[in-house]
Formats: C-alpha cells, sequence, structure tokens
C-alpha cells in the first residue's frame, strides 16, 4: 500500500433492496491487487441470475499436435488407401475420415472451462504470476508489524512485473488481432478506435 495506512477504509454502497441479499461483507487486507491503495472488501450476494447454457469447445491452445498427428495417423491407417469407384465407396470413406478425426478430438482436445469474466488475452503465465502475487500478498500481510521485512519488497517488484505483464499482453494481443483483421472486422476496430476513452 502506498500510505500504509491502515485506518481509512473503504465506503461499501448498497440499497435496502439489497440487504436480504447479503451473505456477508469482510475486508480482506491480504488480496491487495498490483497498484491498489486500498483494503479489498468481500461483500456476497445471494442474486438470482438468468444463465444461459454454455456448449463446450475445444482448447486448441493447449493441443500436443504431435501426439494428436501420432493417434489421427495410426486411426487413419488402419483403413487401406484404394480407388474410390463409386458414390457409396467415397461417402463411406469420408464417414470414416470424419469419424475419426472427431474420435482423435475428443481424445487429445481437452474442453474448454468458459467463464463469463474470460479474458480473451489472459494467458497461463498471467495466472501463474497472479497466484505467486496472491501467495507474496498473504505472506507481507502476516508480516505486516514488521516494515523492513524483504517480503514487502518483493511484494511491491512483483505486483509492478504483474501490471506491466498485463499491460504488454493485452497491447500485443490488440495488435495480433489487427494484423489478423479481414472483411467485416475492420468496421469493429473503427468503431473502438472512435469510441471516446
Amino acid at each position: 500500500m502506498s500510505t500504509r495506512n491502515w485506518i481509512c477504509p473503504d465506503n461499501v454502497f448498497g440499497t435496502k433492496s439489497l440487504l436480504d441479499a447479503v451473505v456477508s461483507c469482510e475486508t480482506a487486507p491480504e488480496l491487495c491487487g498490483p497498484k491498489m491503495d486500498h483494503i479489498s472488501i468481500l461483500l456476497k450476494l445471494e442474486l438470482e441470475i438468468q444463465r444461459t447454457p454454455d456448449e463446450p469447445c475445444h482448447n486448441w491452445c493447449e493441443v500436443d499436435w504431435k501426439a494428436f498427428n501420432k493417434r489421427l495417423t495410426k486411426l487413419i491407417s488402419t483403413v487401406p488407401a484404394q480407388p474410390l469407384a463409386s458414390e457409396e465407396e467415397f461417402q463411406a470413406a469420408a464417414k470414416h475420415l470424419s469419424d475419426t478425426i472427431a474420435n482423435t478430438m475428443d481424445t487429445c482436445v481437452q474442453y474448454l472451462k468458459p467463464c463469463p469474466h474470460s479474458k480473451c488475452w489472459w494467458t497461463k503465465h498471467l495466472l501463474d504470476l497472479r497466484m505467486h502475487v496472491k501467495n507474496l500478498s498473504k505472506i507481507t500481510y502476516q508480516m505486516r508489524g514488521l516494515p523492513n521485512h524483504p517480503s514487502h519488497d518483493e511484494l511491491k517488484t512483483t505486483k509492478n512485473l504483474y501490471a506491466n505483464k498485463i499491460t504488454t499482453t493485452k497491447k500485443q494481443h490488440w495488435l495480433e488481432w489487427l494484423e489478423d483483421i479481414e472483411g467485416n472486422d475492420l468496421w469493429t476496430v473503427n468503431c473502438y478506435i472512435s469510441l471516446e476513452p
């Protein structure tokens, strides 16, 4: 924390209609994120939200392509290559190929677990860094009575690294997306650029 002043709380605003939905309200000083100068307040509410069913999709970013190709080659080679003389033979070969690819996908490609708060630019490295910051925050909070403890400096350095990594990852994702745009995406980029910050 920049001021190291633990007597100035954040305010939690609510309405009378939310009062019945409050499950708990507590502070969590050990969860201060990067660039934060206040104590987090954890407010748990029990609200009814209509959910739309999530359709599972494959996580193509995390595929082990060597294992995928090995399995696909093994399954395709079970039927010997031969000339296709009729439409029925062609349809049977196409069905075999489609089933083989689907089987390989189900075996070798994990499904994503979608979250409504997922960011398209988020990476595994950022997740690891986030967990490291979280663990350091807990240690630093435990050592809050010892201002010269090395965990305070380490936490500050790691939080700055984490914040900078988020910024560079977002920028890199944006640049990669801009390089690959075509067609209607140009209109979307124009809308993004034209919006007020």
